[in-house]
């Protein structure tokens, strides 16, 4: 790709039409190498991006500015007078197009065709086509009540699906994503005070957790799922157990439960308090 700069063309224009020399450097070829800094040494000073363009095949006028930045080089002062940004106008043409375009849902590349087309930066013609009313606006989401806080503070060991549809009945929009990142700012807990899974079991009673799944299986004792969504190659969807039925468990099945594997604190604390 052969590059064409005007003499008289301003540095503005040029970034903002970010041209490239050659194929741009994609993966680990985007990171700078001595040889490249040495040319971007040797030919920034002397005409500025323009030059090194040349010089630098795969690397754009803005990548070749702000390494120039990094490397504190100066660019001619003739070029510094131009950086301004300049106050893009529309037309009806321009409107035309850009409504042409956009009524068409453009696929990629093409609003970068589009700016070409009609010589104003990509960004501009984005925020034209949002104030002509093609393009949604982006919106904040609302803030957080304290009513939605309370809602994930209190249920956070929940799975996030479940808090999103206790959110819903109560008439907040939230996604699953949104409420993990809100439980985390509170400093809510994963852990369930009420619950245990089969691992967390299994430790308590020093077993091993299929001998956990063993005794749910069978009946002995009683669990539900919560409701994870994992998969069979991620171990499943966990177990949650509530400790009332931990509890009838250990005192219908003596016979089957070492106590002298058992964390005596917690084996304590279940008896004493029953957890119903």
């Amino acid at each position: 790709m052969q590059i064409h700069i005007q003499p008289s063309e301003s540095l503005r224009s040029l970034l903002d039409r970010n041209p490239t020399a050659g194929v741009p450097k994609r993966g680990a070829r985007r990171f700078w190498t001595t040889r490249e800094e040495k040319l971007l040494r040797e030919y920034y000073p002397q005409g500025g991006v323009g030059a090194s363009l040349v010089h630098l095949p795969g690397r754009s006028a803005a990548a070749i500015y702000n390494h120039a930045a990094v490397l504190d080089l100066q660019a001619p002062a003739t070029q510094k007078q131009d950086l301004r940004r300049q106050r893009w106008k529309s037309s009806e043409q321009i409107d035309a197009v850009i409504r042409r375009i956009y009524q068409r849902t453009p696929g990629k590349g093409d609003i970068k065709d589009l700016a070409f087309a009609v010589g104003r930066p990509r960004w501009w013609v984005t925020k034209r086509a949002t104030r002509l009313g093609l393009v949604t606006p982006r919106f904040k989401e609302p803030a957080w009540t304290d009513v939605e806080r309370d809602i994930v503070r209190d249920n956070f060991h929940r799975s996030p699906k479940s808090i999103q549809r206790m959110l819903k009945r109560a008439g907040y929009e939230r996604t699953e994503t949104a409420i993990m990142v809100m439980g985390k700012r509170l400093g809510a807990t994963r852990e369930d005070p009420l619950h245990l899974t089969a691992r967390g079991l299994a430790d308590l009673m020093g077993v091993d957790p299929t001998t956990v799944a063993g005794w749910i299986s069978r009946g002995l004792l009683k669990a539900k799922r919560r409701g994870t969504g994992r998969c069979s190659a991620q171990g499943g969807d966990q177990h949650r157990i509530h400790l009332r039925d931990v509890r009838s468990f250990i005192i219908d099945n003596a016979a089957t439960v070492d106590i002298r594997k058992v964390d005596k604190f917690w084996f304590i604390d279940l008896v004493a308090h029953g957890h119903k």
